[in-house]
């Protein structure tokens, strides 16, 4: 087994899972509301925007095969970590006797699970080549997959626990509690924990909604204009429809990036509770994904419809990218980070 420093460990588990949510959730990020609105139209849309709902529900499959690839394992040792990632993440649960797709799983557990899988495979190094079809699939696959089913459970409960925390947030005077959602989940957006889980576990809707999108919408900003200093315009560019998950490795190595992305998340916060920017549960945890955010605040807006765009243009581009240009030009100049701490790995050939 080759010898890996537990924090080049960690980066490749990191990196993997980054690029499988972004690969999965893309699809439907830039055609979904599009394929839905053109539903009407012709049933071809209605079958278009299934099939990209449905790729959805690979990103286990997805995080499992990228983090495999990170590590340079064999086709079998990558299939075997697949199995593994997919059983392990919760989306797909045996409810009276029939098998039924649950969303895209516990990110948490799935990194869990795949980490563990890693670590068997490596720790066998495929000690018996002739029986290694046989083998690493029960070891790599089956094993892990067992005790990621054991540690969902517990792992659920991290965001849980978190969702009751926020969701007392909810009870504080509006502009506070603006405040403290747009951060909290602008914070959330760059973990494995999922926003969209914590939104619906504590029924996030109305002004407290507004604010967990605006949140979201800071964060993005954020690293898309860091990364725009550094990677090409495409990886900067899916930023914008993969979501902030997509720099998940970069934040989470780099926490002084807390700092940006709070204030910005705060700024951002205060104008949307000028504007009394509102959303639903379903668009809670999502930003500028899919324009769920904008759609939906739109929505809920009672003046004219010239002046609800223009509310909408400074609320989800003018404050977020302002603030984003003026707390890294400020930083940058302090010497609190680099604009290095942004760069991507794709994964691309160069």
């Amino acid at each position: 087994m080759e010898k890996m420093s537990i924090k080049e460990f960690i980066n490749k588990i990191l990196a993997g899972a980054a690029m499988g949510i972004v690969v999965g959730l893309i699809p439907n990020a830039i055609f979904g509301e599009i394929f839905k609105a053109l539903g009407g139209v012709s049933p071809i849309f209605v079958t278009l925007g299934n099939i990209t709902g449905a790729i959805q529900f690979t990103v286990p499959v997805l995080v499992g095969m990228f983090i495999a690839l990170e590590f340079k394992l064999t086709p079998i040792e990558t299939a075997s970590i697949i199995g593994a990632t997919f059983v392990g993440s919760g989306a797909a649960t045996l409810t009276e006797g029939v098998w039924v797709l649950k969303g895209t799983g516990d990110l948490i557990n799935i990194m869990i699970v795949a980490s563990i899988a890693v670590l068997i495979i490596k720790w066998y190094n495929n000690s018996l080549a002739n029986l290694g079809i046989v083998v690493i699939p029960i070891l790599g696959g089956v094993i892990p997959a067992f005790i990621g089913v054991l540690t969902l459970p517990y792992v659920a409960q991290i965001t849980g626990l978190l969702g009751n925390i926020i969701a007392n947030f909810t009870t504080l005077q509006p502009l506070v509690m603006m405040l403290l959602l747009a951060m909290s989940f602008a914070l959330i957006i760059v973990t494995p924990l999922s926003t969209v889980a914590i939104a619906y576990a504590i029924s996030l809707s109305g002004l407290g909604s507004g604010a967990a999108n605006v949140g979201i919408v800071a964060t993005l900003f954020t690293l898309a204009y860091g990364s725009s200093r550094v990677n090409n315009k495409g990886t900067t560019f899916a930023l914008f429809f993969a979501g902030p998950k997509m720099m998940m490795p970069n934040y989470l190595q780099n926490p002084i990036l807390t700092l940006p992305i709070l204030i910005n998340a705060a700024v951002t916060g205060f104008f949307g509770f000028l504007f009394k920017i509102q959303g639903t549960t379903g668009s809670a945890g999502f930003g500028l994904t899919g324009l769920a955010g904008p759609i939906n605040a739109y929505s809920f807006m009672e003046t004219s419809p010239l002046v609800s765009t223009g509310i909408l243009v400074i609320q989800y581009l003018v404050v977020p990218l302002g603030m984003a240009i003026l707390t890294h030009t400020i930083f940058t100049k302090m010497g609190l980070y680099e604009d290095k701490l942004f760069t991507v790995n794709t994964g691309e050939k160069k």
